[in-house]
């Protein structure tokens, strides 16, 4: 058997796809997976052994008049290159419907109340989900219960080390700290897809230097991608004497998990960096403000949300939340390191 997985984006939404595929993976040893991602979280769906193909989802060239009927093609004879027993999307997007139409296959299915209502109209089969809201990992878990008619299904998730990764980030990490691979460091991630979920530098400085107060021994690493290069230059300005160091923009995602599987702690917004942290296991300390992240909560029993009766101006007031986030990042080291 030969599927194909339809979950380009986002990074939290495809880490909350893999215990499924995983799953499904495991009750058909024999199957083989190819997966359609946006090329940037191509190096995510590859942790999974199942995956065999990665397939790149060109958004951006899509939306380009020049580009647009190239780059069709070019998706179109990437996904007719094999034949597949039966496409399963995941993300319930007229988009993510239209690409398993392309693939010519007979058999696709999707979730029978999809997050855009026409995406239904392409599938050959309906999935049911939890019946009642859900976090986005329960969802994708019961529409492979229902895909295989199964409910014994195995969903734990091991995303085992790219050695490859690790290696490029002990090298990224051990550079900014001036040769020197540090025992313990806190990741400190201070970007966020939304606005409305960023918190501005001074208040992840504060949380640093509170926690240094209560842990003198920690560092500090600020990650995330090259359009965060600006917040952490606006932290670091605050930050005095810390032990603290930035390797924004200068790793894949693939490197910046395993920097996140390094570190003893990931302090972030409700960003993709807080659903790596969860994936991994490695404590997560999350601010999440106003835009409360629901179904798409950290899955992971190590997570504390500074998110209660947040006030409507607390981003301009981040002197409300930092000790809250401080204590409740301290909390997180006492009981689990």
């Amino acid at each position: 058997m030969r599927y194909l997985i339809v979950k380009p984006s986002s990074l939290g939404d495809i880490l909350h796809a893999m215990p499924a595929v995983s799953a499904l993976a495991k009750a058909e040893p024999d199957a083989e997976f190819d997966w359609v991602v946006k090329p940037a979280f191509a190096e995510l769906p590859a942790y999974l052994p199942c995956v065999k193909r990665v397939i790149p989802f060109r958004d951006r060239e899509l939306r380009k008049l020049l580009k647009f009927l190239p780059e069709y093609f070019r998706l179109r004879s990437d996904l007719r290159r094999d034949r597949y027993d039966a496409v399963l999307d995941l993300q319930g997007l007229v988009r993510s419907a239209v690409i398993g139409k392309m693939t010519g296959c007979a058999h696709r299915a999707g979730p029978a109340v999809p997050r855009e209502r026409p995406a239904s109209k392409f599938y050959t089969r309906h999935l049911n989900g939890p019946g009642h809201p859900a976090h986005a990992v329960d969802v994708n878990n019961a529409l492979v219960r229902d895909f295989l008619g199964r409910d014994d299904l195995d969903f734990s998730l091991d995303l085992p080390v790219n050695e490859r990764a690790a290696e490029r980030a002990r090298s990224v990490v051990a550079e900014a700290f001036r040769g020197e691979l540090p025992d313990r460091f806190v990741t400190v991630a201070p970007g966020a897809r939304w606005l409305t979920k960023k918190w501005p530098a001074e208040f992840f400085a504060s949380v640093m230097q509170s926690i240094a107060q209560r842990d003198p021994g920690l560092k500090f690493l600020l990650a995330g991608t090259s359009d965060e290069i600006a917040d952490a230059k606006a932290i670091l300005a605050q930050c005095g004497d810390l032990p603290v160091a930035s390797v924004c923009g200068g790793t894949t995602v693939g490197e910046l998990l395993e920097v996140i599987r390094m570190s003893v702690l990931t302090i972030c917004n409700d960003s993709g960096p807080m659903h790596i942290a969860a994936a991994l296991g490695v404590p997560v300390a999350a601010v999440c403000g106003r835009v409360a992240p629901g179904p798409a909560l950290p899955f992971s029993h190590i997570v504390a949300l500074a998110d209660d009766n947040i006030p409507d101006s607390v981003a301009m007031q981040p002197a409300w939340a930092r000790e809250h986030l401080a204590e409740a990042a301290a909390s997180i080291i006492r009981e689990y390191l």
